[in-house]
């Protein structure tokens, strides 16, 4: 019985059953729902900025940057309130 196949919405190619990234253009597989979740692995303080670079796709690091740097031109206090409100309100992996 042959597994079953389905074709990425951007470059059109097959991608194999059960993947959730095209293994051509990386684009995500129609279908994988989206769930915010903190990620305990490879965490670094909660994993809140984990969990946010899988629900949108991006690089963890370039997550982590932007949220210092947000948090640094906020005023520190917004940054950090925001950040302890996402760990206690987002549920872990």
């Amino acid at each position: 019985m042959a597994a079953s196949v389905q074709r990425c919405h951007r470059c059109q190619r097959e991608v194999p059953a059960g993947a959730r990234f095209c293994p051509v253009c990386g684009a995500r597989v129609a279908g994988a729902p989206r769930v915010l979740r903190r990620r305990r692995e490879g965490e670094k303080f909660a994993g809140v900025c984990g969990g946010l670079a899988e629900y949108f796709d991006l690089d963890p690091t370039l997550v982590r940057v932007v949220c210092l740097v947000a948090t640094f031109f906020t005023g520190v206090v917004p940054g950090i309130i925001l950040y302890v409100i996402l760990a206690l309100v987002v549920p872990a992996d």
